[in-house]
C-alpha cells in the first residue's frame, strides 16, 4: 500500500477553456465526470494580458476588454446548457500560471484541459506549468468523450507515485478494465533472449510487477483482473503503442519528478508521453 493519499472521486473540478474545438472536448468530458461524481464544476478562461488603454479609447465597443469578457462568458454559458450550475471565471494573465494559481487558492480536486498543438490551453508552456506546478491531478483530454472510460493503462516505474496512480485509477473508474505496463531499455537484450540469464531475468520482471500489484490497496478481486505487461524499449513509445493497439481510453501515470515516467512526460529524456499516446492522459498527483 502506498504512503500517499489516493485520488478519490473529486468534489470540485476546474476545466480550462479557450473556446477552441479541443477545449469543447475537455468541457464535454468535464461535464460527464462532474455528473458521474456529483462534483462542482468551474470553467476558467484566461485572457492574455493587454496594455491598458487611455480613457479616450476610440476602439469599437465590441473590442473593449469589458465587453469582450461579457461575450466570452455568454459563449461559455451557452456551452454549459446541460450543466447550468457551473461557475465561470475569466481572468487576465499567463494561462498556465493563472490556472495553477486559481487551483491552489480554491483547492480544486482535479484540473481538466484540452490538448491541442495550437491555442492557449494546449500550448506546451501551459501543460508544462500544470505538470510541474499544479497542486492537484491534471487530466488532458485528446479525444471526443463518447462514453465513460472503459479501458485504462497505468504506466509504472515501481515508485510510490506509480502505486498511487494505479490505486487512483481503480478508485476513480471502478468499472473500467485495468492494464499495468512497465517498460525500460535493456542494453544488449537480444544477446540474452534465449539464454538462461534471459529466462531468469524475464521471471524476475514478472515477479516484480506482481509484487507491485500486491502492494496496492485494492480488493483481491480487482488485483486479479489487472493485466500486466513488461516491455523493453522507450516507455513513451511502449505506452503509445499499447494505447493505440488496444484502443485505450485513458493512460494514467504518477506525477512527482522522482518517478522515471514523469521525466518522460515533462523532461528531455525522449518523446513526451502526452504526445505519443492516442488516449486521454491523467497525471495523478498524490494529495
Amino acid at each position: 500500500m502506498s504512503d500517499e493519499a489516493v485520488l478519490t472521486p473529486p468534489s470540485s473540478i476546474l476545466v480550462a477553456s479557450d473556446l477552441s474545438a479541443q477545449s469543447d472536448r475537455a468541457l464535454a468530458r468535464a461535464i460527464m465526470l462532474a455528473n458521474t461524481w456529483s462534483a462542482e464544476l468551474t470553467v476558467i478562461h484566461v485572457l492574455a494580458s493587454e496594455l491598458s488603454w487611455p480613457d479616450y479609447d476610440e476602439r469599437p465597443s465590441w473590442r473593449r476588454s469589458s465587453d469582450r469578457k461579457v461575450n466570452i462568458e455568454s459563449d461559455i454559458r451557452a456551452d454549459l446548457a446541460t450543466f447550468p450550475t457551473a461557475k465561470i471565471r475569466i481572468l487576465d494573465g499567463e494561462p498556465g500560471a493563472a490556472i495553477v494559481d486559481l487551483a491552489r487558492k480554491e483547492q480544486f480536486d482535479l484540473i481538466i484541459v484540452g490538448e491541442s498543438r495550437r491555442g492557449m490551453i494546449g500550448g506546451g508552456a501551459t501543460l508544462d506549468a500544470l505538470f510541474r506546478s499544479a497542486p492537484t491531478s491534471t487530466l488532458v483530454i485528446k479525444n471526443r468523450p463518447r462514453h465513460d472510460y472503459r479501458k485504462i493503462v497505468v504506466g509504472t516505474d515501481f515508485t510510490e507515485e506509480a502505486l498511487v496512480a494505479l490505486e487512483s485509477a481503480a478508485s476513480l473508474f471502478p468499472a473500467a478494465s485495468l492494464a499495468l505496463l512497465h517498460s525500460f531499455d535493456v542494453p544488449y537484450r537480444s544477446l540474452m533472449s534465449d539464454s538462461p540469464l534471459g529466462h531468469e531475468f524475464g521471471a524476475l520482471e514478472k515477479e516484480t510487477i506482481r509484487n507491485f500489484i500486491d502492494r496496492a490497496a485494492l480488493a483481491d478481486s480487482v488485483k486479479a483482473k489487472v493485466a500486466t505487461y513488461v516491455e523493453h524499449g522507450d516507455p513513451a513509445e511502449m505506452l503509445g503503442r499499447y494505447a493505440a493497439d488496444n484502443r485505450v481510453d485513458l493512460t494514467v501515470i504518477g506525477a512527482y519528478p522522482r518517478g522515471r515516467l514523469f521525466h518522460y512526460l515533462v523532461g528531455g529524456y525522449g518523446p513526451r508521453i502526452v504526445e505519443r499516446v492516442v488516449s486521454d492522459v491523467l497525471v495523478v498527483r498524490p494529495r
